[in-house]
């Protein structure tokens, strides 16, 4: 009996000493964070343009209601990155995803095309989002602009999924570099030449995704003789699909669970605009949110970390690198929202607008702890996709986004201002989703999978 402690401690002593501390897991965490913090920078950078522009109240209604319209078309694709980090582990299962991506992308494509007819589109952005006639007319060339965004973010995330399990985040990291030039020189140059805001928009965000899914798939090319992370390579256990109806079945929850959430975001914007402030709020939440996001997003590839590295790291070092990466961004947004320099700073975003300054400043200080949440809520869906769990994923979406909208509901229909409800809401929903998923992975994981 003392024999056999003793090789257990020499074993755990062993497991210690070749498993990856916090310092390591956060060192392969940056590059992909960055990809996120890049894709995020897009809406504020976009508001600090189109606030330079005429008509800017108008504008960032419009492009901020046709964004909410993209990003739920989008949303099933959004997990692509995740199938793809888990399953390029086994080279039939990459190919199978590749197919699945490549139809699921064009099926998008087209439901964004049928949308952008006339009478469709003017009731979806009238009827179903509650814009003005004239917010309608205005963002309708970016709208046609964005017609391919689902099919080329679906074929970006899964060559970003393939580079992160072949161990290349480094390569994610420098694709998302590309996408920030074009950014910064599309906008640069439309507030220098004083281009319509909509149509300077929709150029900015349809190009900087197309730039950055050449990038990763020109990486994934040349890396394409790596072989995955061996943490990522070695689930003995798990039964990975390989045909297009198996990929299917593993993936379905994980579209439907990106598809409540960001349909429960775009129900959030009807309900701002029909708050009492409905026509300021609908400027100041896509613009509040977005500077948020620009920071809560450095959290999303948490999860990427999660799925990967979760069989070699010990389960303390998880959390210290969980903790670690949402305390220091929620810290950042907390200094945003409640500093001097941080008032200054938004009266530089915003182009020294006032009123809208007025209404961003206090859903920066409400949303001020939604990074750590985030941090949480990815590392916990992290485990339960390693895992196969995924339909638990769907239903804890399910109850968060519910409440949400919920809480948005009551507190415009007592009269607050459109834009903190939606900050509450959002809070409040995020915080009882990671109830049900921490209830989730505390029944325990299967072994085969972890």
């Amino acid at each position: 009996m003392p024999a056999r402690s003793d090789a257990s401690a020499v074993a755990e002593v062993e497991q210690a000493a070749s498993s990856p501390s916090a310092l390591v897991l956060l060192r392969r965490f940056l590059p992909l964070a960055l990809s996120d913090v890049v894709m995020a920078l897009g809406d504020p950078l976009q508001t600090m343009a189109l606030s330079r522009l005429a008509n800017t109240r108008e504008v960032l209604a419009a492009v901020g209601t046709v964004k909410a319209v993209a990003v739920v078309l989008e949303s099933p694709v959004i997990m692509i990155l995740h199938a793809s980090t888990a399953l390029s582990r086994n080279v039939c299962s990459r190919r199978a995803l590749g197919r699945f991506t490549a139809l699921l992308g064009g099926l998008l494509v087209a439901a964004f095309l049928f949308l952008s007819w006339r009478p469709i589109y003017d009731w979806l952005l009238v009827r179903v989002f509650g814009a003005g006639t004239s917010v309608a007319d205005v963002g309708r060339i970016a709208f046609l602009l964005m017609i391919p965004w689902p099919g080329v973010i679906a074929w970006r995330r899964y060559h970003q999924g393939v580079l992160i399990a072949r161990g290349q985040s480094r390569q994610v990291g420098w694709a998302s570099l590309g996408r920030l030039a074009w950014m910064v020189l599309a906008l640069a140059a439309g507030v220098a030449l004083q281009v319509e805001g909509a149509l300077l928009a929709g150029t900015m965000l349809i190009g900087a995704v197309t730039v950055e899914a050449l990038a990763v798939t020109a990486f994934s090319w040349r890396t394409r003789g790596a072989a995955p992370r061996g943490a990522a390579a070695d689930d003995a256990g798990a039964v990975l699909p390989t045909s297009v109806a198996g990929v299917t079945r593993f993936y379905v929850p994980l579209a439907s669970t990106m598809l409540v959430v960001w349909g429960g975001r775009a129900a959030l914007t009807s309900l701002v605009a029909r708050a009492a402030d409905g026509p300021l709020a609908l400027a100041a939440w896509p613009a509040a949110w977005g500077l948020v996001l620009s920071i809560a997003n450095a959290t999303r590839m948490v999860q990427q970390i999660v799925i990967s590295s979760a069989g070699e790291a010990r389960p303390a070092d998880l959390a210290k690198f969980v903790l670690l990466v949402g305390s220091g961004c929620s810290a950042f947004l907390l200094l945003l929202g409640f500093s001097g320099p941080g008032e200054a700073l938004l009266g530089v975003f915003l182009g020294e607008h006032g009123e809208l300054i007025a209404a961003v400043a206090p859903v920066l200080r409400i949303a001020a702890i939604f990074p750590l949440l985030l941090a949480v809520q990815n590392a916990l869906q992290g485990l339960l996709v390693r895992a196969g769990r995924n339909w638990l994923i769907n239903a804890a979406t399910l109850v968060g986004v519910g409440v949400s909208l919920g809480i948005a509901f009551v507190l415009v229909g007592a009269g607050r201002p459109g834009a903190t409800s939606a900050a509450w809401a959002m809070v409040a929903g995020v915080a009882l989703e990671l109830v049900v998923l921490g209830r989730g992975v505390a029944r325990g994981v299967p072994a085969a999978a972890t």
